[in-house]
């Protein structure tokens, strides 16, 4: 692909970090960019002063429309859209617009920019991980490799700039999925699937259908990379190579055996490194680095240099990061866990008692399943809009305490894991309704915690 936009009149819908990013791309390679945002220009400059886009945003658009003025957009002359992730396909204005124009998303419209090979991740929990360790893995091994995406920077920052022998490494949600059209990844994962997002989409096959477009979008000669345990990703059609990471008996091509990573099938396989090398112990992370595994063999044979950089890789903030500890009780932050399934995985993992802070904003989940992990759990301090909805979900598991805030959550909590239990912020909701996003709730629950003693002596 390439991008052939000069002279051309294209309007971005959504002006944060995406968008900003998409509608530079567009005005570097010679084209005319409206921005339109549904919020006031009083919002959209605050959101813009809050991320840091002020100055990038002053040079994305020759125009920008605020306030869902769509009467300004000058329908007569445009080309074509970039949408942002955050605005869904279904908003009248987009469908409309998708009557007389195309209308694509930001991962599109850099893909067409961009030289570089591209490695694709998605799935519902243990994306960001999985990329950034897919990027390390690549660089162990000399090849130049940016993580992008959801994971962070957006592709359309440096999608124009990678050499062509770089790799993309992208994380992807369903969001940024449901508006590719031609992008076509040397390497597309699907880590594992599970409910969430379900106040955007329909129903759990809309939230499905968007993350199988990944599966479409590996092309001939490329490689799918899935779970043994996600029959739905396993099942859907590519025109690439498929290739299984997780248990052996189900024909996974790298698989944990025997405290060992191995690639390769029983009849000629290969050790990578020993288990307990790994910097990342939890069994999500573990299946994690099988993952990225198999994601970077495609591109790199280098066995040696992969076992190096899953020694060195010591992983993400706020995905079961240790952030305190006073005597022998332990602080992890796990705040990225806004669904259930997430704080099922990482549950199932521990082998002590842990005390369970949860709750924040809904995302249209039941939490019945949270039941079924509760012999981990010691107790549950519940949060937020969703707090009484937790509590009567695990109703008669464990005892069930209710606080005001989290920092009120962490007190309480730490009184409950007296003398040697684990305080775990595993939320399984969304922050909106009390923190900025799952970062600042994570920097608040670290804060709390340390304003009670904890130190970062003796975490690991």
């Amino acid at each position: 692909m390439s991008l052939d936009v000069r002279g051309k009149t294209l309007l971005v819908v959504g002006l944060a970090r995406s968008g900003c990013a998409a509608g530079s791309l567009l005005r570097r390679h010679g084209a005319r960019v409206f921005g339109i945002d549904d919020a006031s220009a009083q919002q959209v400059d605050a959101r813009w002063q809050a991320h840091g886009l002020a100055e990038r945003a002053a040079t994305a658009f020759d125009s920008v429309i605020t306030g869902g003025d769509w009467a300004a957009v000058p329908l007569a002359e445009l080309d074509g859209v970039a949408l942002s992730p955050g605005v869904p396909r279904s908003h009248p204005q987009v469908a409309a617009l998708a009557r007389r124009v195309p209308v694509d998303g930001e991962i599109e419209w850099g893909a067409r920019a961009c030289g570089a090979s591209v490695v694709a991740v998605t799935g519902t929990n243990g994306k960001s991980t999985t990329t950034e360790l897919v990027a390390h893995l690549l660089r162990s091994a000399g090849l130049a490799a940016e993580a992008l995406g959801n994971v962070g920077r957006p592709f359309c920052d440096r999608a124009d700039v990678l050499p062509d022998e770089a790799v993309a490494v992208l994380e992807l949600s369903s969001f940024q999925l449901e508006s590719i059209d031609e992008f076509r990844p040397a390497v597309g994962v699907v880590l594992n699937l599970a409910p969430d997002h379900l106040d955007r989409y329909p129903d759990l096959a809309g939230y499905y259908a968007a993350k199988q477009k990944l599966a479409s979008a590996v092309p001939r000669g490329g490689v799918f990379v899935t779970w043994t345990d996600c029959p739905e990703a396993r099942s859907w059609e590519t025109a690439g190579t498929r290739t299984l990471f997780g248990a052996a008996e189900a024909g996974a091509d790298v698989y944990l055996h025997e405290g060992v990573l191995w690639v390769g099938g029983q009849a000629k396989r290969r050790a990578v490194l020993p288990v307990a090398q790994l910097a990342l112990q939890s069994p999500p992370n573990l299946l994690n680095a099988a993952a990225a595994v198999a994601a970077t063999l495609p591109l790199t044979d280098d066995l040696s240099a992969l076992a190096a950089g899953l020694r060195s890789f010591g992983g993400l903030p706020h995905r079961h990061q240790p952030v305190g500890q006073i005597g022998d009780v332990r602080f992890i932050d796990d705040s990225k866990a806004t669904n259930v399934d997430a704080v099922c995985a990482g549950l199932r993992g521990y082998r002590g008692e842990v005390v369970l802070i949860a709750g924040g904003s809904g995302k249209g989940e039941q939490y019945a399943p949270l039941r079924e992990v509760m012999d981990a759990v010691h107790a549950v301090v519940v949060i937020g809009q969703e707090g009484p909805t937790i509590a009567a979900a695990l109703a008669g598991t464990v005892p069930i305490h209710a606080a005001d805030t989290l920092s009120a959550a962490v007190t309480r909590a730490y009184e409950l894991a007296q003398p040697d239990r684990t305080v775990l912020l595993s939320p399984a909701c969304a922050s909106f309704d009390m923190f900025r996003d799952y970062r600042h709730r994570g920097e608040v629950f670290a804060s709390a915690a340390q304003a009670l003693g904890a130190t970062r002596e003796g975490t690991s």
